[in-house]
């Protein structure tokens, strides 16, 4: 069976609903009913506004599904947002790009669109410059080596954030995604504007797990990592999101220096009528 996790970078977006909780909540809720996924869960929302970056604040924001998660992370200063979507049980990724289209249009030739099988067994790394991207995004399916729980879950996430020095912004959340005979405990973590996602089958005892940070980051110590907690890794997938971050970045601190010039320079007549 075909596992597909989506992923979309989308740029040249309005900014008015990426500050807008209520209709961030609707779309998720709109999406995940109109792609006839499962949610478990309603949606999270959580502001992120003081960070160490000025230009990286926004909402992020997730639905856990069964066996999966939906998130949106948004950027009003930089016109885009991210979405990362998989669910073991599957969807219509096309539907999904179109859903996201109309609810929030987005610039085709400046955004990107990935889906990956992640029922597939293999390693790979989607070449890239870390200086160039918003950061890149690990896809690994593991094997654990000790026995998985709710506590277990909570720590390995809670740890790992510390271990790889990310910026949490929540701690974890961990469910049963039934509360009678479930068949996945998932958990997932807010970082910095990103997440880190944990999905275990509680039936094939396999772990979908997947971290994406803001910031760059040596996807070669979260494989370190993950091979000293876990008993194997049949799957370890990385992917450059966000190829035009760093150059939107760059351009907004380039227009806030001119405005401070622009701002200086109108008050030119200040200091000749007010001496």
């Amino acid at each position: 069976m075909i596992m597909k996790h989506f992923m979309l970078d989308a740029y040249g977006v309005k900014r008015n609903n990426l500050n807008d909780i209520k209709y961030i909540q609707n779309t998720l809720n709109e999406i995940t009913a109109r792609l006839k996924l499962t949610p478990v869960a309603p949606p999270f929302l959580l502001p992120y506004y003081y960070g160490a970056e000025p230009e990286d604040i926004g909402i992020s924001s997730f639905v856990f599904l069964k066996g999966g998660h939906l998130t949106i992370h948004t950027f009003p200063l930089l016109a885009c947002y991210f979405v990362d979507l998989y669910d073991p049980e599957g969807f219509n990724e096309t539907k999904a790009e179109a859903l996201f289209f109309e609810n929030w249009p987005f610039d085709r030739d400046k955004s990107n669109v990935v889906t990956v099988d992640r029922s597939i067994g293999r390693e790979e790394v989607v070449p890239f410059d870390p200086s160039e991207i918003f950061g890149p995004h690990i896809l690994a399916r593991l094997t654990p080596k000790k026995p998985v729980t709710m506590e277990y879950i909570f720590k390995y996430l809670e740890q790992l954030v510390a271990d790889v020095e990310m910026t949490p912004i929540i701690r974890p959340y961990v469910i049963f995604d039934s509360n009678k005979n479930p068949s996945y405990l998932s958990g997932i973590t807010m970082i910095a504007e990103s997440h880190i996602s944990f999905h275990y089958n509680l039936t094939t005892g396999d772990i979908m797990f997947d971290i994406f940070s803001c910031k760059s980051f040596n996807y070669e110590l979260i494989k370190k990592h993950l091979k000293k907690s876990m008993k194997d890794i049949p799957s370890f997938v990385v992917i450059p999101r966000g190829t035009r971050h760093q150059y939107l970045k760059e351009n907004l601190q380039n227009k806030r220096a001119l405005s401070e010039r622009m701002k200086k320079y109108s008050q030119s007549w200040r200091r000749t009528s007010f001496k």
